[in-house]
């Protein structure tokens, strides 16, 4: 049964059977005091009991509770695609035919169904364990869907387009929209979409607008062996028939020999923090480049492995020390917004490279980190918020198998509460 809420400033000392703080090795029967939307103490339940700080006490029951998850990349105006898209041909073929069919699709669908599509892909992300998230927003009116929700992160506003002039159009549109956040856990960022759907010029324009209001960027880079050349040749599927179909015939730019991270970074100072999404056509030429700017990669590996463009070098990016985060694009590139389906497809494609323990470390601290919510959530500690989930298996793990077992398939279907800044936000009973 839902618990209920609690006077403001009571302490709650929560019990489980099994407790993952991901800031020290896990504990049996561990305990969670609550105060005031606070992690006031972590640690054994006993311990925490016999301090009798609490003024009620909260069973969770034989559960495992580790940290809300924290989806760094997605398109959650884009939820109810798979409904939209059965309107249309299956999509078949390589990026450049997803890419058109996703327009073609987006095309016809009328402004007003974006915020629906947007609102039931929030509430989805928290029947998955979810409490933050890096959205994407191309549809501005759609952004009235995120308030009251409690989740935390950030709204990356998307830009893109060739044409001067449209494109300036559009940071106008943004800047009023820059000054009133979404809703009370989220803040703006901005995304210069990607780099075959941007000149210079406008990339420049982006990072500009970034500095000046102190924004945190997003970028697709490197997705497809179709954006490498057309960047390198000016040529191939993107050239020969994105651009055709999208209006952008004669803006087909020159060959430039650079790769996708060449391009982006092309002698300019990128902003610290600044997450790069996909990261699949990357070389060893170009890891150096992204060291040297402290850029995020987040990967997206269901996406990648649906629409067939590659693997991301994730044990190269490890070697470097490059910073990595999860997400799970959006439901038309791939199968589930869950965060845990992404964890045991990223185990399948990159198990040789990543281990259990650094995945789950990927979706809860490194990922709200990279939103910007160190310090807050992340991690089960005290002075940090009250934020976790519980989930309750078929059968406990065994001793030394919890992590492989968190990061297995099948384990959305065991989430059993969600905790934000110390309130219940889902309970499936």
């Amino acid at each position: 049964m839902p618990q209920p809420a609690a006077e403001a400033g009571t302490p709650i000392l929560y019990r489980a059977r099994c407790l993952v703080p991901m800031a020290g090795p896990p504990l049996d029967d561990g305990g969670l005091l609550v105060a005031d939307g606070t992690l006031a103490a972590v640690g054994p339940f006993a311990q925490l009991a016999a301090a009798g700080r609490h003024q009620h006490s909260v069973d969770l029951g034989e559960v495992v509770v580790l940290p809300p998850l924290a989806n760094a990349h997605t398109h959650l105006e884009l939820t109810h695609y798979p409904r939209w898209s059965a309107i249309d041909a299956p999509f078949w073929g390589d990026f450049t035919d997803w890419l058109l069919h996703l327009v073609g699709v987006l095309r016809d669908i009328p402004p007003q169904d974006f915020a629906p599509s947007l609102a039931d892909g929030l509430q989805t992300l928290l029947r998955f364990g979810t409490g933050a998230v890096g959205d994407v927003l191309s549809r501005l009116p759609a952004r009235s869907a995120y308030r009251g929700t409690p989740l935390a992160g950030r709204v990356f506003l998307e830009a893109l387009g060739v044409f001067d002039d449209l494109f300036q159009r559009r940071l106008n549109q943004l800047r009023p929209v820059l000054t009133r956040r979404p809703a009370a856990g989220l803040d703006y960022g901005l995304t210069p979409h990607a780099p075959y759907t941007l000149t210079q010029k406008s990339l420049g324009r982006c990072l500009e607008l970034a500095r000046r209001h102190h924004l945190p960027l997003a970028m697709h880079l490197a997705e497809s062996p179709a954006e490498v050349q057309l960047l390198d040749s000016g040529d191939g599927p993107l050239a020969e028939r994105f651009y055709p179909a999208v209006g952008w015939r004669e803006k087909v730019p020159a060959a430039t020999g650079l790769s996708p991270v060449a391009w982006l970074v092309n002698g300019r100072a990128l902003p610290p923090g600044m997450l790069l999404v996909h990261g699949v056509q990357v070389g060893p030429e170009d890891i150096p480049l992204l060291t040297g700017h402290g850029v995020t990669v987040v990967l997206c590996p269901r996406s990648n492995e649906q629409l067939g463009v590659g693997t991301a070098p994730v044990a190269d990016y490890l070697a470097a020390g490059v910073p990595l985060a999860l997400g799970t694009d959006s439901l038309a590139s791939s199968g589930s917004l869950s965060l845990w389906d992404e964890m045991a497809a990223a185990r399948r494609l990159y198990g040789g490279c990543l281990t259990p323990p650094q995945l789950l470390h990927l979706a809860t601290r490194d990922g709200a980190r990279v939103l910007g919510l160190e310090g807050r959530m992340g991690t089960l500690q005290a002075g940090w918020g009250a934020h976790f989930q519980a989930l309750r298996p078929d059968s406990q793990p065994a001793p030394g198998e919890l992590f492989e077992y968190l990061c297995s398939p099948k384990r959305p279907e065991e989430i059993q509460a969600l905790y934000l800044d110390g309130r219940e936000v889902l309970h499936s009973g």
